[in-house]
């Protein structure tokens, strides 16, 4: 695999450009062939600028450099998690994958992680142990995994990874840290969205945690939480994502008690599907809404955790 700054050079010289034409006031000739070399790391900011330098996408630089979109551990994170996608279910006419075939997989992750250590792994395999020992519940308990908590106030630089295990965490986490964490999401998306393929993992962390919030009864939250999706929304210009939005703000209004209205709002999300000729979306979050109706009326939490389609 290439580092970032191999992979840089490769395109820079594909292009038949220069060290001196690339550099601007942002980033001089010394700084550019210091991260060429590995000698030198750079912020995001500096290098979303440097990839605009030579008209190159961000996905077609990882691409290059990866061979892939993703690493060997999030590709198998990722196989794991599409074990009980959504998708799957439906496909499937709802039956989730045994526990005893789950749970043989699972083995297989943390065997994994046994004999090859990765950061990404080890918190991945915590994170899914934690909910399988703890029921989901109204309420949470002190014993949420702090380490992971910690993680998010640490780490300088967010990247796809950190959005994707947050989303996993709004069901563990006590509404206080999650709220926390998204007041962190909010000053790092600036940089973030910048990248290509980021805005709709921007918006799935919002929609996961309106989920979270409204399973636990804080409506207050979730609203909040749907006016942050909603600006993020209109200022990227995140159309995909947005058709969401009617859809989210029904959920929070079925339980504040208001089904007639929370069915209208659904009812816009899936209009739009159909205006635009999106059957199969249409088709999984009618599926997906009629059961957090039917969930409603049973008094049965529903989490949900927003996740790009799986390939």
């Amino acid at each position: 695999m290439m580092t970032y700054g191999e992979t840089f050079r490769y395109f820079r010289k594909s292009k038949g450009l220069t060290l001196k034409q690339v550099a601007d006031d942002m980033n001089s000739v010394s700084l550019i062939g210091q991260f060429e070399t590995n000698h030198s790391r750079i912020s995001v900011e500096r290098f979303v600028h440097l990839l605009s330098q030579i008209a190159v996408s961000y996905d077609e630089f990882q691409v290059k450099r990866r061979g892939t979109t993703r690493t060997p551990v999030q590709q198998q994170i990722h196989d794991f998690q599409a074990l009980m996608s959504i998708r799957k279910i439906i496909a499937d006419d709802g039956q989730h994958i045994s526990e005893e075939e789950l749970r043989r997989h699972f083995q297989q992750l943390r065997k994994e992680n046994e004999g090859h250590y990765n950061l990404q792994l080890a918190q991945y395999v915590d994170l899914v142990q934690y909910q399988w020992e703890h029921k989901p519940t109204d309420s949470v308990t002190e014993s949420y995994p702090r380490q992971l908590q910690l993680y998010f106030a640490q780490v300088d630089e967010w990247g796809l990874y950190e959005l994707m295990l947050l989303n996993q965490c709004f069901r563990i986490f006590p509404v206080a840290i999650s709220w926390q964490l998204l007041q962190i999401v909010r000053k790092k998306v600036t940089l973030i969205a910048k990248l290509p393929g980021y805005n709709s993992e921007i918006a799935n962390v919002y929609f996961s945690a309106i989920t979270a919030f409204t399973a636990r009864h804080d409506l207050a939250k979730a609203w909040q939480t749907w006016h942050l999706a909603e600006k993020f929304c209109r200022q990227q210009n995140a159309e995909g994502s947005a058709i969401l939005l009617p859809a989210m703000a029904g959920w929070i209004t079925l339980h504040e008690g208001h089904e007639e209205r929370a069915r209208a709002l659904f009812d816009q999300t899936l209009e739009y599907y159909n205006m635009l000729s999106l059957t199969e979306m249409h088709d999984r979050w009618q599926q997906i809404l009629e059961g957090q109706i039917s969930a409603y009326h049973k008094k049965i939490p529903q989490y949900f955790v927003f996740v790009t389609p799986f390939e």
